[in-house]
């Protein structure tokens, strides 16, 4: 298996067959540490989704998700900055036969170049060096960490390196991800 067999497709929900949100629902599910109770709402509220594919079989999925108004208040409250406007890049999942051949990082790279004049930002466990390492890959840097009362984890805010440098914010300083 090489990155070349792998197909990319870059889709708007409603872009999408319902057969294939539920899939994709499926996919995020499996990955483990989301909450699904807002899963398939998202989805279908998403900017964009990424897919990979092999034979047109998924193998990995990510997003550009429009925050809700709450959550949006939520981290303004909780954190003081202010996303509005922003999109979350998030719901990413890769099969794990697949995983360590580029797939999350080409997703990202993929909706990231895609999302116009949007601000970027993304929520990514502490205990999550896999998904870091993607992020310091796709020139996002980490700008703070708090503890999250949904999952009772440490999570870090990351955003692209120039939209951080555009909105004065200074990134916290990475040690060596393992």
């Amino acid at each position: 298996m090489k990155q070349g067999d792998i197909i990319y497709r870059y889709r708007a929900p409603d872009e999408l067959s319902p057969q294939r949100l539920d899939e994709i629902c499926r996919l995020v599910e499996a990955g483990g540490g989301v909450n699904s109770r807002w899963l398939r709402h998202n989805l279908e509220k998403a900017y964009l989704i990424g897919q990979a594919e092999i034979d047109a079989e998924l193998i990995g999925v990510s997003s550009l998700k429009r925050p809700r108004p709450e959550y949006v208040q939520r981290i303004r409250d909780k954190l003081g900055l202010d996303i509005e406007g922003f999109l979350e890049r998030g719901y990413t999942s890769i099969r794990p036969e697949y995983r360590g051949l580029g797939v999350g990082t080409e997703l990202l790279g993929g909706l990231t170049s895609r999302a116009e004049d949007y601000h970027i930002y993304s929520l990514i466990r502490e205990d999550d060096p896999a998904t870091q390492k993607i992020a310091l890959r796709n020139q996002t840097v980490k700008i703070l960490t708090f503890a999250s009362e949904l999952t009772g984890k440490e999570l870090g805010l990351w955003m692209p390196a120039t939209t951080a440098a555009e909105l004065n914010l200074n990134p916290i300083s990475e040690k060596e991800i393992p």
